[in-house]
C-alpha cells in the first residue's frame, strides 16, 4: 500500500543547510526503496546551497520539489508544508521534518491501520538522540537495537522523548479540511500543537480543561498536562506498541531569531485556543494515570516501561562528550 502514502517535508537551507541536505538526500534515496513519494517544500533562496540541494535530490523519482522564494531570515514551516501539500495526490501523507530518521516501516504500518479504521490518524512518539546516539544509528542502522537501550535505561544515546511530536500520519483530506499549518505562526514553535489540536478537534478528541493552555513541560512524557496531555491521550497505544521515531542530532543556537519566535508563537497559540477553554471543568490530570489505566486494559504490564516514568532533569548525564558537558555546565 506504499503507494497511498506520501511525505510532506518543510526545507529551509538559512541554516545548517550541509547538515540538512545530507539528510534530505538520505530520506529520498530511503523513500525511493520503499516506493513511497516524497514532497519537499524548499524555500529557494537561489543559494549555492539551494543549488546543491536541488542538484541532490533531482534523480530521485519519487520526489516533487515545490518551491518559494520567501526572503526574510525566519524559516515559515507551516507555509512550506502547505505548499508542498498542493501537490499531494495520495490518500495518506505522513508530517515529517528533515531531522527525523526515514523509519518507512513504521510509516506504512501507520498509513494500513488507518485504512484499517484501527485509528484516525496517528501522532508518534519521538525520541530525540545525542550524536553518539545519531551515530549508532547511523552505523548499525538498527532501529530494534537503539530502543533496547532506550528501555534498558541507556543515557548516552538520548537526550529526551517528545510526546507528542510533529509526527503524524493521517488523511490527506483531513488536512484539507482543518485548512492545514497556519501560516501567521512564523519561526520555531506552536504551529505544530495549534494543527494536532485542530486535527484531534475535528474528531472530538480533545478535553479542554481549566489548565488547558498551562505552558509546562516535563522530562517525562506521562507527566505532562494541559494542551500536552490531551495530545499525548493520541500517542498512549504507539507508546505501548513502541512506535517510537528517532531525531538525529544537530547543533543548535538558541539565541537564533528562528527560535527567539517561540515565546511570540505560544501568545498567538493562547490566543486561537483561549475561546472555548472550559473554565467549569476541573483541572486535568497528569497523562500517567491513563497510560497505566490502558495498560491495564490492554493486559501488559506497565513497568516494562519504567523509561517513560523517569523525569530526571538536566542532559548532563546525557551529554556524549566531555567537550559539550562542560560548555552546558558553564551555560557557553
Amino acid at each position: 500500500m506504499a503507494e497511498n502514502l506520501t511525505a510532506l517535508i518543510p526545507i529551509d537551507l538559512v541554516r545548517r543547510a550541509k547538515d540538512i541536505i545530507n539528510k534530505a538526500a538520505l530520506i529520498a534515496s530511503d523513500a525511493e526503496k520503499s516506493n513511497i513519494k516524497v514532497i519537499f517544500g524548499h524555500n529557494d533562496r537561489n543559494t549555492r546551497q539551494d543549488k546543491a540541494f536541488i542538484k541532490a535530490i533531482k534523480n530521485h523519482s519519487n520526489v516533487t520539489l515545490c518551491q518559494a522564494n520567501n526572503k526574510s531570515e525566519l524559516t515559515n514551516v507551516s507555509q512550506l508544508r502547505n505548499l508542498a501539500f498542493q501537490q499531494v495526490d495520495t490518500e495518506l501523507i505522513v508530517l515529517l521534518d528533515v531531522d527525523i530518521f526515514p523509519d518507512f516501516a513504521l510509516f506504512m504500518r501507520c498509513a494500513n491501520q488507518i485504512i484499517d479504521q484501527s485509528a484516525p490518524f496517528y501522532i508518534l512518539p519521538c525520541l530525540y538522540l545525542t550524536k553518539y546516539g545519531t551515530d549508532y544509528l547511523r552505523k548499525k542502522k538498527s532501529i530494534e537495537g537503539l530502543k533496547e537501550k532506550y528501555f534498558s535505561f541507556s543515557r548516552k544515546e538520548f537526550l529526551h522523548l517528545a510526546c507528542p511530536s510533529s509526527i503524524v500520519v493521517m488523511k490527506s483530506r483531513d488536512y484539507r479540511e482543518i485548512k492545514g499549518f497556519n501560516p501567521a505562526f512564523n519561526g520555531h514553535g506552536y504551529e505544530d500543537f495549534d494543527f494536532l489540536l485542530r486535527l484531534a478537534e475535528r474528531y472530538n478528541r480533545i478535553n479542554k480543561s481549566a489548565d488547558f493552555l498551562l505552558e509546562t513541560s516535563h522530562r517525562s512524557p506521562l507527566l505532562s498536562t494541559g494542551f500536552r496531555k490531551e495530545l499525548g491521550m493520541h500517542c498512549i497505544n504507539s507508546l505501548i506498541e513502541k512506535k517510537l521515531t528517532f531525531h538525529l542530532y544537530h547543533t543548535r543556537d538558541n539565541n537564533d531569531s528562528y527560535y527567539q519566535r517561540r515565546k511570540l508563537n505560544y501568545q498567538l497559540f493562547s490566543k486561537l485556543h483561549q475561546h472555548d477553554v472550559s473554565v467549569d471543568e476541573p483541572y486535568s490530570s497528569s497523562l500517567l494515570e491513563e497510560f497505566i489505566r490502558v495498560c491495564k486494559e490492554k493486559k501488559v504490564n506497565y513497568r516494562t516501561y519504567s523509561i517513560y516514568f523517569d523525569n530526571k532533569p538536566g542532559h548532563t548525564d546525557r551529554t556524549d562528550t566531555l567537550k559539550r558537558r562542560v560548555k552546558l555546565l558553564f551555560n557557553f
